[in-house]
């Protein structure tokens, strides 16, 4: 099968959120299971072609050469993306594979073969999708992420959005304890932060999780819960937000907080400083994360990529041969 997959950006260095990262992780699935895979970058890149762990990756400026050289029976794009949509409309009746990573104001998902969500508190935010969809939560390799806890209270994001503020005001009530938080990419955090609070760039979460010892999610919106997720592969217990779409993703195994209810996410922070209390939660943590199925979430994908394709097979020759 040939996959050609268009994104804002991919690879190692680039900065990636968790929709990237998420769909790097099925590319490589992708990859893994035999396919020739392609990808298209739709932020402007100065680089030149380059051939990262067996995908062929082109900047924008090679749109065309991309199209003719991978000559794809799948086609994959992010819902937002407002360059891929030309790139699609040239490759006539490609099925057309849309993630949909978010709950955008833009409802409007034109009219793809198939959508993916994260959740189904995601699919829900799009009731005029009528097409065929797909909730499959995001492939978390434990390979990536599996670290021995460190000692900090951590917020993998510096925006209002993730809870920036919630963190700065909870580590003003806790002086005593370290707190951690990672720079959303592009992004300089506003505001006063304590003394006690450390930002960082963006790196390996390997890094991020072996610093950590509780994870905070006082996120505003969230589709999926894919930090916490990461978080609990190394028994991190994590304290969020009571939004659906993390619900969705831990479950009973996440503490959930109101995030204005600053004196909550205080004691709650300090009970988990008893040995007894903290073991509980990590392992509580540690089952949950362990419960869900990387390969088959991978393995998913791969086979609905592979529908997609033959249901195209008798207009377009003997396709989907693997």
């Amino acid at each position: 099968m040939r996959v050609l997959v268009i994104l804002p950006v991919y690879g190692q260095g680039a900065l990636p959120t968790g929709a990237f990262v998420t769909s790097r992780e099925y590319v490589r699935g992708l990859v893994a299971a035999g396919h020739a895979v392609g990808v298209v970058t739709t932020i402007r890149d100065p680089g030149e072609v380059r051939l990262e762990g067996g995908v062929r990756v082109w900047p924008l400026r090679y749109w065309r050469r991309a199209v003719q050289a991978a000559s794809p029976e799948v086609v994959i794009s992010h819902h937002g993306d407002r360059k891929a949509p030309r790139i699609i409309a040239r490759l006539g009746r490609v099925p057309h594979l849309l993630m949909v990573h978010g709950m955008s104001d833009d409802r409007d998902l034109g009219r793809p073969a198939l959508a993916w969500f994260p959740s189904a508190v995601c699919r829900a935010h799009y009731p005029a999708c009528g097409g065929p969809k797909l909730v499959l939560p995001p492939p978390i390799d434990p390979g990536l992420y599996r670290a021995t806890p460190g000692s900090t209270v951590t917020l993998n994001g510096s925006t209002t959005a993730k809870g920036a503020d919630v963190l700065a005001a909870v580590a003003a009530r806790m002086p005593d304890t370290q707190f951690l938080m990672v720079r959303a990419a592009g992004h300089t955090p506003t505001g006063l932060l304590p003394p006690n609070v450390e930002v960082v760039d963006r790196t390996d979460p390997r890094t991020v999780y072996a610093r950590t010892r509780v994870l905070l999610m006082p996120s505003t919106t969230e589709s999926y819960g894919r930090a916490g997720v990461e978080a609990m592969l190394s028994g991190i217990p994590v304290l969020a937000a009571p939004l659906p779409g993390i619900r969705e993703a831990l479950g009973a195994a996440a503490t959930y907080i109101p995030r204005e209810d600053t004196d909550r996410w205080v004691a709650e922070l300090r009970r988990l400083s008893d040995p007894v209390a903290y073991d509980a939660a990590s392992a509580g943590a540690r089952a949950h994360a362990e419960a869900l199925d990387y390969s088959r979430n991978v393995g998913e994908f791969e086979a609905t990529c592979r529908t997609l394709c033959a249901s195209m097979a008798p207009t377009r020759g003997p396709y989907c041969r693997g």
